[in-house]
């Protein structure tokens, strides 16, 4: 039976979070993971079977505290109609939580780890989902009892070889999946799917989202999100009808697509309109793997900003690509480009943007994905004005507002950004 404990917290306890582990998580140069506080009635779980049976009757208000341990599960998890509801690992450690699927080659589309269906302001924080076939997380828009999907929010999680999305956001049932965000979570597999998978084996991803509205998805590390035949999809995938969505301050080795914003095999869904209206990537660090750094499909006011890419060709690999019907006001500014940036259509705007002569010394470590800059960097240092939509780096220090610097990070020496 779940075991209930009454809490009466009015203004929240702030636990320390400790993400860092020996298996896996975001490197430790990245930003640290701010606390999350907890509130409400909390309900503790230690098994698959109270944890399911917590997800099933939670009141509006829960904080479901999950023990150290291992959770296989035998079917996936759901989460339906509630709001303001927590779901966590007890210790704020995600390599102590670890909520397992049938498994990589279980070979069925129902192996997903948790659904969210019709919630508003859920939050699901320091858990481990491993080794499902289909989906780690599934947001699924079916009003239920008049709820919509709003407000999600995904918190320093770690997804580890999961076969086709970890995060999956669909546009089913219509409308926008409004205010949500995936924040200081990291996403690693070690399998690439074979050729006999879906779409021969390309068909895979990290985070995959139709109709987001207002969402924010910045700090998270992604690594080795590949198809077996290098044309994996984004890592970061956001298209149908999406609007004002914000990537910053992550970070991507090896991946086939770092960042699309738009998919050019078309919509799936609803009218013909623009895959991403407004919205904004910016300060992220790139090592590409075979594809592409970051890809722009069918775009309305898109802005393109002080991102860091390095592709494996510095004359021929795809940084940053625009592409697919009609593209309008799409601004790509300040970036350091290793490779080409380039367009099939007009409509795109490209200025202080740095291409040429950049070299493995301008960065700190660039095989683990650490793009801070080094004094070798000159060419980019300083050679920038600040713009309004960039005010800070990747560190979240505030930039210089003139003679700032090209690329993600902002070179201090000595500081976390520069040399040690």
């Amino acid at each position: 039976m779940t075991s209930l404990v009454q809490v009466s917290l009015a203004a929240g306890v702030c636990l320390a979070l400790g993400v860092a582990s020996a298996w896996a998580g975001r490197p430790a140069w990245m930003p640290s993971t701010p606390a999350l506080s907890v509130k409400g009635r909390i309900v503790e779980v230690s098994s698959v079977e109270e944890l399911d049976a917590a997800l099933r009757s939670a009141s509006d208000g829960d904080t479901i505290m999950v023990a150290d341990g291992t959770y296989q599960l035998s079917r996936f998890l759901e989460l339906a109609g509630k709001t303001d509801v927590t779901v966590r690992g007890a210790s704020g450690d995600p390599a102590r939580v670890v909520v397992r699927g049938l498994g990589w080659d279980s070979g069925t589309d129902q192996d997903d780890a948790l659904r969210i269906q019709g919630c508003a302001d859920v939050t699901v924080a320091h858990l481990t989902f491993a080794e499902c076939h289909a989906y780690g997380v599934k947001l699924e828009q079916v009003p239920l009892e008049g709820r919509r999907l709003k407000g999600i929010s995904i918190y320093a999680c770690d997804f580890r070889n999961i076969g086709t999305r970890a995060i999956k956001g669909t546009g089913g049932g219509g409308g926008f999946v409004d205010g949500g965000s995936i924040r200081y979570c990291s996403f690693e597999n070690t399998k690439v799917p074979p050729r006999t998978w879906f779409m021969e084996g390309d068909y895979i991803s990290a985070v995959d989202c139709m109709r987001l509205k207002d969402w924010v998805i910045s700090g998270n590390y992604f690594k080795n999100i590949r198809g077996a035949g290098g044309g994996g999809r984004g890592a970061v995938l956001v298209w149908v009808e999406s609007q004002n969505v914000t990537c910053e301050g992550n970070v991507f080795v090896n991946c086939d697509r770092s960042i699309c914003y738009g998919n050019p095999s078309g919509s799936t869904e609803g009218p013909a309109r623009p895959h991403n209206t407004g919205g904004v990537i910016r300060n992220n660090f790139i090592v590409a793997g075979r594809d592409t750094g970051i890809e722009i499909c069918w775009a309305d006011g898109v802005k393109v900003y002080h991102n860091t890419v390095l592709t494996p060709d510095a004359e021929s690999g795809s940084g940053i690509h625009y592409h697919w019907q009609e593209i309008t006001g799409v601004e790509i500014r300040n970036n350091i480009v290793r490779g080409r940036i380039h367009g099939d259509e007009g409509g795109a705007t490209e200025a202080g943007n740095i291409t040429a002569g950049i070299e493995d010394a301008w960065f700190r470590d660039p095989a683990e994905g650490d793009l801070h800059l080094t004094a070798a960097a000159a060419p980019a240092i300083g050679k920038a004005d600040r713009l309004a939509e960039c005010p800070g780096d990747s560190d979240g220090t505030t930039r210089r507002a003139r003679n700032t610097d090209a690329g993600a990070d902002q070179y201090e020496p000595g500081g976390r950004g520069g040399e040690s």
